[in-house]
């Protein structure tokens, strides 16, 4: 495959006859070896192509603000593969491109590549490393969304750039910008009603990803039904959201969210997994708190939960560290306090007490340790051998380099609720510029001639089309390019 390949510059871009890249003047000629080590960038394109059109002027950009910027950047060349239909059209085109470009008389080398790099839509931005391996052949969009920024066009660096992008997205993100669609501006209640999203701006809202039938998932719902339910009788400007992972058994959906007294995304909505990709859920059940202005404050609460209970209320990461800071508070049952036993901060709206679930009758009158605060008392206590622990008493211990972790349990094993991809022989990729389908009957038509000729047709397109505008089928005989006129 030619994009895991290890590719020679110079027999990539040479034939027999010709061993030079020309500029856009027509008489400078460019050594092709002098390419050697250098990153470089095939650039499919067409003066017939309106998205091409669109597209040249902002890769021109591109390219002298990168060699302006940096004089490192030298090492980065772009080569024009041309699909102009003759020779004048080739070179009023190139006139504006400021590298080098595959003399347009060399038909053979044209076709070479195209068929190598397996091309199907115009404009298109192949980048080569100067260890000769495809690193992106999405340059064409890199180059959109992030101009200079994108080069050089890595793995890593694209990867680094979209994580920008989303965090970005994240501190400008509201409630409705996160649940909401363009065909869908409302969520679903277990009895049948439609809910607007807009209900929800202001509030505290937790999502709650689960599999229905998913056994940490089944656990853990009752626990959180209990604590929401306790937060409705108080009256809290709380609400949770169900988003379901599951696919593809509508029933269990509708099994699972008959249980829940809280609201859901419809089943098999297109917002569920791009939200599990959004907010990075790597583990399920998870409930992500969005605050009253919609950013995100908590990833994952579930263990907070678990933990707590109602206790853990608003579920932040401060509220986290409180109830953590109160845990540690405890003595460690022997009922001697040393010097590094942590002391308990004051807090403005609770009463914290600690112990270790003992009845009382062990405390000396140095077991404890108080501390008034504004509203009430901070009561830490200890002293007992666990013996007289009841059932319902929370025991919650930490240690520093013990760290507790809520998983889904996989084993790498799909299950039903996994996403699948099927891949079929005959998919034919299409991209459209949105002609009309008017076409006229002197429409050129793709055909591969005997001498390697390439002919490419834009079937009447007007100037207006945008960056939809191309397609390319290729079949075993031909290889057929145009703005891909639905007629």
């Amino acid at each position: 495959m030619a994009f895991d390949a290890v590719h020679d510059i110079s027999s990539l871009l040479s034939s027999e006859r010709r061993d030079f890249l020309i500029r856009n003047n027509g008489d400078q000629v460019v050594k092709i070896s002098s390419l050697i080590g250098k990153r470089v960038g095939l650039y499919f394109s067409a003066g017939w192509c309106p998205p091409c059109r669109l597209f040249t002027p902002k890769l021109s950009e591109f390219y002298k603000e990168l060699l302006a910027n940096n004089s490192k950047n030298n090492d980065f060349e772009i080569i024009f593969i041309s699909s102009d239909r003759d020779a004048l059209s080739f070179k009023a085109y190139f006139s504006k491109m400021p590298w080098l470009s595959i003399p347009f008389d060399d038909l053979e080398t044209q076709k070479k590549l195209k068929i190598l790099f397996q091309l199907r839509s115009i404009p298109y931005l192949v980048v080569i490393d100067g260890n000769g391996k495809v690193s992106s052949d999405d340059g064409v969009n890199l180059v959109k969304e992030f101009g200079v920024d994108a080069y050089p066009f890595t793995a890593d660096r694209k990867k680094q750039l979209l994580a920008q992008k989303e965090e970005a997205k994240k501190n400008t993100q509201t409630i409705t910008s996160v649940l909401a669609s363009a065909s869908r501006n409302y969520l679903v209640s277990n009895d049948g009603k439609q809910i607007p999203v807009s209900k929800l701006e202001g509030k505290l809202i937790g999502l709650y990803f689960s599999l229905p039938g998913h056994e940490h998932c089944e656990d853990f719902t009752p626990k959180l039904s209990e604590v929401y339910n306790k937060l409705k009788k108080k009256d809290e400007n709380f609400e949770i959201v169900f988003v379901s992972l599951e696919e593809e058994d509508e029933d269990l959906f509708d099994e699972a969210f008959e249980s829940m007294p809280w609201l859901a995304l419809p089943f098999k909505d297109e917002k569920c997994q791009k939200l599990k990709l959004y907010f990075d859920v790597g583990e399920i059940p998870a409930l992500v708190i969005t605050g009253q202005d919609g950013r995100t404050l908590n990833p994952n609460a579930v263990d907070l939960i678990k933990q707590h209970g109602i206790d853990a209320y608003p579920f932040t990461p401060k509220k986290h560290d409180v109830l953590h800071g109160k845990v540690e508070a405890s003595c460690g049952c022997d009922g001697s306090k040393n010097d590094d036993d942590k002391t308990m901060e004051e807090t403005k709206d609770e009463k914290v007490e600690d112990s270790c679930g003992c009845d009382g009758s062990s405390k000396k009158d140095d077991d404890k340790t108080m501390e008034e605060t504004k509203d009430g008392n901070v009561e830490v206590s200890c002293g007992c051998d666990g013996s007289s622990k009841r059932d319902d008493d929370k025991t919650m211990e930490e240690t520093k380099d013990r760290k507790v972790e809520v998983s889904c349990g996989y084993d790498g094993s799909k299950n039903d609720g996994d996403e699948k991809m099927e891949e079929t022989k005959d998919k034919t990729v299409e991209v459209s510029c949105g002609c009309d389908g008017s076409k006229n009957d002197d429409d050129e038509k793709m055909e591969e001639t005997k001498d390697g000729k390439v002919e490419v047709s834009c079937c009447g397109c007007d100037e207006s089309k945008n960056d939809d505008d191309q397609k390319m089928v290729e079949t075993k005989e031909e290889i057929k390019e145009g703005c891909g006129c639905k007629g």
